[in-house]
């Protein structure tokens, strides 16, 4: 759990603006799972299918940090399309002027196909290009170094060559293998004229990364046809899956930062599942039915889920007992409002119809000369057509919020339980203790189930304990999976948490991730609404919750505020939906 906005450095960056962000990222580069990161330098890595934007743009008065980043992204984004990235591993272990000097001439390639291909673009950035060349006349501490910073101002200026050191040095490459041809006469120039010993720098690249993953996972090699993409991309295509419906301008999107602490995991042996208490073995189990689900979006793709059952002690019973009696009044009084809108629907009428009962005084329709002189009372079901899912947040963070939650859960059972609705009960973690390298273990601890929910109650409840991180986004998504395979007509999600998502490798896309699976489980047809304990955290986070879940978010402000703002809840919900 982390606080609101994302931060790198010890600095913030408005997880509003990450998302917009990504979504033009996507819309731009037509890659769904690309997501957005801010980094030293700009680039996008293809290794991590990550596009990295400068930190340069923050605490600037010349221009906004939306439109810095926004800089980037229009400047480089043909990247996907034209770089050749089985050629880059040649340039590993080159010196750093020759690495810039070939990521100078990649980077002009990409302006290049982007104002050939959306010309608005070479507009957009003239304010930036002018903050850059602004930046890259200062002075320079080598021959080196003003070569480069003269090299890049070029490039801005949009120029076909530049000359330097009594030499004319041509900037323009027609593709990769072109520009590290380039490259090479470059520095063959230069070697004679200036020492070529500099740590200056104005691009990035992960050059040992590529050439390790080109020997395991090669980059396409064909060129030509990556030219011809990008320059065509708009006949190709007219529509991007995006977060949001919006255009590029106003799209919508989030981010995210911190690290948990970590803590195992009690595992023990496996269970069948069945309903007597004598059934459970000590400790937790995996479950023994087969669960499918698979999140194959990248960010996920290390993860994976044990689908748990905790046991049931018998002298917990007694404990749960008196948390229950202590919210009934609550939720009687929900299930008496309930059933009496119930009633109230199976017992109307239905007048002046064609067909039916006669009615006992027809005076008013026959003054009217109408005919609809009869009447038909309702044939509404006793039973709502709806199901929930109830997910606890188990992470560490919520250690002070764990009993409220349960609180929560408890009364949402007594509740549902006597309306006949079906409902299921979650608490899950990420099991830090366990996390290896591309192996990140989740665990959905099982409460409560869809078969059971109408007649048993969720007493391993009471052995919720705080562990590991929170992988906010998977579980929801694997949640949806199991609510759509359901018949019943209005389904829903409540979800207890105190902050934003975080896991491994899943700081900076967790609240991107988080927000796609709300939206995803929304256009399934599943409201996703989730209970924030507010407590001591800044204005940033809030803001970021409300990204992710826009309207169907309710705070408290402590975890015991949580069994009296429920109840009002989910009376509303269900008011809502027979009406």
């Amino acid at each position: 759990m982390s606080y609101s906005f994302i931060k790198f450095n010890d600095e913030i960056v408005d997880s509003k603006i990450m998302m917009e962000l990504t979504d033009l990222a996507r819309l731009l580069m037509k890659k769904r799972e690309v997501t957005v990161s801010v980094r030293k330098y700009s680039y996008y890595d293809p290794v991590e299918n990550t596009f990295n934007l400068s930190f340069f743009w923050k605490h600037r008065t010349d221009i906004t940090e939306r439109e810095g980043f926004r800089y980037d992204l229009l400047t480089r984004y043909p990247s996907a399309f034209i770089n050749d990235y089985s050629q880059y591993g040649s340039m590993k272990g080159k010196g750093v002027l020759a690495q810039q000097i070939f990521l100078s001439l990649e980077y002009y390639r990409n302006r290049r196909a982007a104002f050939n291909s959306r010309p608005l673009i070479s507009s957009f950035v003239e304010k930036g290009d002018a903050i850059r060349v602004r930046e890259y006349s200062r002075n320079a501490a080598s021959d080196a170094e003003a070569f480069i910073r003269s090299f890049n101002i070029a490039i801005l200026e949009r120029s076909e060559s530049m000359h330097a050191f009594d030499a004319d040095f041509p900037l323009v490459s027609t593709s990769t293998k072109d520009s590290i041809r380039m490259t090479s006469d470059i520095i063959s120039t230069l070697s004679p004229r200036i020492s070529l010993n500099t740590t200056f720098q104005i691009h990035d690249m992960p050059f040992n990364e590529i050439s390790a993953f080109n020997k395991t996972t090669p980059f396409r090699k064909d060129a030509a046809s990556l030219e011809e993409h990008i320059e065509n991309e708009e006949e190709a295509t007219h529509s991007v899956d995006t977060k949001t419906d919006r255009d590029a301008e106003d799209a919508n999107v989030l981010g995210e930062t911190g690290d948990n602490a970590s803590r195992k995991s009690a595992h023990g042996r496996q269970n069948d599942h069945n309903d007597d208490v004598s059934d459970y073995y000590e400790g937790f189990g995996r479950n023994a039915g087969d669960n499918q689900f698979e999140d194959r979006g990248r960010i996920n793709q290390h993860a994976t889920l044990n689908v748990l059952r905790p046991k049931i002690k018998l002298s917990q019973y007694k404990d749960y007992q008196n948390i229950y009696e202590s919210y009934n009044y609550v939720a009687q009084k929900v299930i008496g409002d309930i059933t009496q809108i119930l009633n109230y629907k199976m017992n109307a009428y239905q007048t002046r119809r064609t067909s039916g009962k006669l009615m006992k005084n027809p005076v008013g329709p026959l003054m009217e000369n109408s005919h609809k002189l009869f009447v038909k009372k309702n044939t509404e079901s006793k039973e709502i057509d709806a199901v929930f899912t109830i997910i606890i947040d188990q992470s560490f963070s919520m250690t002070e919020h764990l009993a409220g939650c349960r609180n929560g859960a408890i009364i949402l059972n007594n509740i549902l339980r006597s309306l006949h609705i079906p409902h299921r009960i979650i608490s899950y973690h990420e099991d830090t203790f366990e996390v290896m390298k591309n192996h990140y273990p989740n665990n959905i601890y099982e409460h409560m189930d869809f078969d059971r929910s109408r007649y048993y109650y969720p007493v391993s409840l009471m052995d919720l304990e705080a562990s590991g991180d929170n992988r906010d986004g998977l579980i929801i998504r694997n949640e949806m999976e199991n609510l759509v395979q359901r018949s019943e007509k209005d389904k829903f999600i409540i979800m207890f948490s105190d902050g934003l998502p975080s896991a491994e490798q899943y700081n900076q896309s967790g609240i991107i991730d988080t927000h796609e699976a709300v939206q995803e489980a929304r256009r399934s047809g599943i409201q996703v609404i989730n209970m924030f304990i507010d407590q001591d955290n800044e204005e940033n986070t809030l803001t970021a919750i409300r990204n992710i879940y826009d309207t169907d978010t309710v705070i408290v402000h402590s975890a015991e505020e949580i069994a009296f703002a429920l109840p009002n809840l989910l009376k509303r919900v269900l008011t809502k939906v027979l009406m």
